[in-house]
């Protein structure tokens, strides 16, 4: 992006898709209200359009009167109040993350909302880091609950959580294919898997791709998980689950997503990057790789049934 000249080109740059960084504890909406006022103000600090002129003719009427042509005081900045409010712009989000969830959120501002609906639609992958404690679990499976059981930890090993892991992501994947009528060995099972991800029909159907343990310091670990369609306390219960089959007893600590569909957290914007200038230029980015990744909106794979 070239170096901004004034707010109306400034404003019909604004038209498309941009990829930020979603702190945790901070809703959705306010990050929208945050990103929208802080370019209202970056836009109201260059140079706009010219003020109107209205024309006067000024004179006693017995006389040759006079026409001149003055600045029109109502279009001033002073009087009407700013050029650019929040009401000016439109803005949604691809997916939802949760109010204690952080990570990749990407957001559409104008017509870059058509964009959010279609990714919405197509339902990209997601990879997570999900945090977790051994020793303890809470009525919420979550770090904020109430402690419902105390646990020892101390014979779970770095091998047994990856066997428990290896357990249920080819769990997941099993029921990926009996939710499609086929045998997991059969050849019909392999030819829908060359196709391409298989993905529920139902969006509100969790499915697993992938699972793994990517950092493991008793009592604290750490999952990395590729899925779809999932939210935020499928994942902590995915977490209380593991601590059962391990024989202790476990909590979520944190999520963070770290990949949706070909946005990665190296592509989001930190909070102190949300200005005009960082945001026109991750626009760019954004929009050239949807059209470097041809179909990332469309993606060919089979469909699970609900």
């Amino acid at each position: 992006m070239g170096k901004i000249r004034n707010a109306v080109a400034a404003y019909k740059a604004l038209n498309g898709l941009i990829c930020v960084y979603k702190p945790p504890c901070v809703p959705i909406k306010q990050i929208q209200h945050t990103l929208i006022t802080n370019l209202c103000r970056d836009l109201n600090e260059l140079p706009g359009r010219p003020q109107e002129n209205r024309v006067e003719i000024v004179g006693p009427t017995n006389a040759p009167l006079a026409v001149k042509v003055v600045p029109n005081l109502a279009d001033d900045p002073l009087v009407c109040g700013p050029r650019y409010i929040n009401e000016d712009f439109r803005c949604s989000w691809a997916s939802h993350l949760g109010l204690f969830s952080s990570g990749v959120l990407l957001l559409g501002i104008n017509d870059g909302t058509r964009l959010t609906y279609h990714i919405n639609t197509a339902r990209l992958t997601r990879a997570y880091k999900i945090h977790g404690q051994l020793g303890k679990a809470t009525d919420t499976y979550f770090w904020n609950g109430k402690t419902v059981e105390k646990a020892t930890f101390r014979h779970v090993t770095r091998q047994k959580m990856d066997g428990v892991v290896a357990h249920m992501q080819a769990a997941h994947q099993k029921t990926m294919f009996e939710l499609t009528g086929v045998h997991v060995d059969s050849q019909s099972a392999y030819e829908l898997a060359s196709q391409g991800l298989i993905r529920p029909v139902n969006s509100k159907l969790p499915v697993l791709y992938g699972i793994k343990c990517v950092h493991f310091q008793p009592p604290h670990f750490t999952l990395e998980i590729q899925s779809v369609n999932e939210y935020d306390k499928y994942l902590w219960t995915l977490i209380h689950d593991l601590g059962v089959q391990l024989k202790t007893a476990a909590h979520c600590t944190g999520v963070q997503c770290i990949r949706h569909g070909k946005f990665d957290v190296e592509l989001s914007l930190l909070r102190k990057h949300w200005q005009l200038e960082h945001i026109l230029n991750n626009m760019d980015k954004c929009h050239e790789l949807i059209e470097k990744y041809e179909g990332i909106l469309k993606p060919k794979s089979a469909t699970l049934s609900s």
